[in-house]
């Protein structure tokens, strides 16, 4: 799934939670990241090579389950900038998207993508799940090891269905996804009915928010 696309998602469930939480100030938010769509992720890996510490943090938990760094991207927004930091599978099945913390956690989002168009996505900690034809969201709570855990078992189930995932190897491979993606136009509107590209809640990107 092109980064842009993973990134609107994530802001849509984000906004959700802020929205229960917070009342006004999330409506706040959310019309200051309603334009996200229309913005293009680049690559900032030469600009942050240091990562803040709780996404040190999960990198260095996403190490021994397979996952190496392959750079960072940035998002203009409103605000300002913000940054993401993205890691691969050495399968290549699979990748992360690591999002700075903004409360009380960050959020983490790990993503499988194939060549018919169908899409798998597992949060942590928080997110809402979501089923359609062409994507599959699941949130785990627990732990990063249960989260990649679960995913990977998902992806081998859709593995039958859609063959091997698109490998992911290189932030070129990140940015051409990016690049040649929809804008985000395939997730608005949610629970479409069967037949039409849908459009999800809480997930494809991060959430760089705030």
């Amino acid at each position: 799934m092109p980064v842009e696309r993973v990134l609107v998602i994530v802001l849509i469930g984000l906004s959700a939670a802020m929205l229960v939480r917070f009342g006004r100030p999330a409506v706040t938010s959310w019309r200051i990241y309603a334009g996200t769509a229309q913005r293009r992720q680049k690559d900032a890996t030469a600009r942050v090579p240091f990562a803040p510490p709780d996404v040190a943090e999960r990198e260095a938990q996403l190490a021994p389950l397979g996952y190496r760094r392959l750079g960072v991207t940035s998002l203009d927004l409103p605000v300002g900038e913000r940054f993401a930091w993205i890691l691969a599978a050495e399968d290549g099945d699979s990748y992360v998207i690591v999002v700075p913390r903004l409360g009380l956690t960050g959020l983490t989002g790990i993503y499988s993508a194939w060549h018919d168009g169908m899409w798998l996505c597992t949060y942590h900690p928080r997110g809402e799940p979501v089923e359609l034809a062409s994507m599959k969201v699941q949130t785990v709570s627990t732990s990063l090891e249960a989260a990649v855990s679960m995913h990977r078992a998902e992806l081998e189930r859709l593995r039958a269905e859609h063959g091997d995932p698109r490998p992911v190897h290189s932030m070129s491979q990140i940015l051409a996804h990016h690049h040649q993606g929809d804008g985000g136009r395939h997730v608005r509107g949610r629970h479409r009915p069967a037949g039409r590209e849908p459009a999800l809640s809480s997930p494809p990107d991060n959430a760089l928010l705030r």
